[in-house]
């Protein structure tokens, strides 16, 4: 299963399918049905971890024969939608997280992982290809160099992954350290860090002036929110400003 926890702005999604966590069909449908139902304005920052010590050992392949072309195509989305939240998304990569749970890692904005943390896509060695966004983002943050990895279904170890990119901290308690940041980011303005997730997203996927333009009209847009006027009074002041996302 995979339920929904709420502290305040900080949502949490956490995967419960011991021992290992596998990613059911019925699991994908619920996260898609949970992440749909996150409100952008009363949440600040999301969490996604697990139960247990290990983030995900994959899809359940058991169900893969038996599923239609129309429950593979619903597998993508549903993990497609993390990477479409209006707010920051920390995943907490612990044990292993191959397939489906390292694709769900990928989806996230920052991926704090234990030390003991092994990831990888082994798909190749199943016959198939990650097709739930992995392979995508794994190639964009590795370039053809994905190649060495994914055709050899590599596991690769938590320093290694930092090394890559794959992850972006390795520490000894990642379940405490998403905490820590996603309070952090919760306190930052709503509408700033939606521009700036989606300006950081457009720079990737565009030609270099292309990116300036998203950049320019995003900031021109904030100018007039009320968040860059108390971010402003704030700083001349001397005091915490209070975002409302407004």
């Amino acid at each position: 299963m995979i339920r929904l926890e709420r502290k305040g702005p900080v949502a949490k999604l956490v995967i419960d399918n011991p021992p290992l966590n596998l990613i059911t069909l019925q699991m994908r449908r619920e996260l898609g049905r949970l992440v749909g139902e996150l409100d952008g304005r009363a949440v600040r920052a999301l969490v996604v971890t697990s139960a247990g010590g290990v983030l995900s050992a994959g899809g359940d392949v058991t169900e893969f024969l038996n599923s239609s072309p129309s429950d593979l195509l619903e597998w993508g989305k549903t993990i497609e939608m993390l990477a479409d939240l209006p707010f920051p998304t920390i995943a907490v990569v612990k044990g292993y997280a191959f397939g489906a749970g390292f694709e769900i890692a990928l989806s996230c904005d920052i991926r704090i992982a234990s030390r003991n943390a092994v990831v990888g896509l082994p798909e190749v060695r199943l016959g198939m290809i990650p097709a739930s966004g992995g392979l995508t983002r794994f190639a964009k943050i590795l370039g053809p160099r994905a190649l060495y990895h994914l055709l050899l279904g590599r596991r690769i170890a938590a320093e290694e992954a930092l090394r890559l990119g794959l992850v972006d901290e390795v520490v000894d308690d990642a379940d405490a350290r998403a905490e820590e940041l996603a309070s952090e980011l919760a306190e930052l303005p709503p509408l700033a860090v939606k521009a700036l997730k989606e300006a950081v997203y457009a720079a990737v996927d565009s030609p270099l002036r292309s990116g300036y333009l998203v950049e320019r009209a995003f900031f021109g847009l904030l100018r007039y929110s009320q968040d860059f006027r108390e971010g402003i009074h704030a700083f001349k002041e001397k005091r915490k400003p209070v975002f409302k996302g407004e």
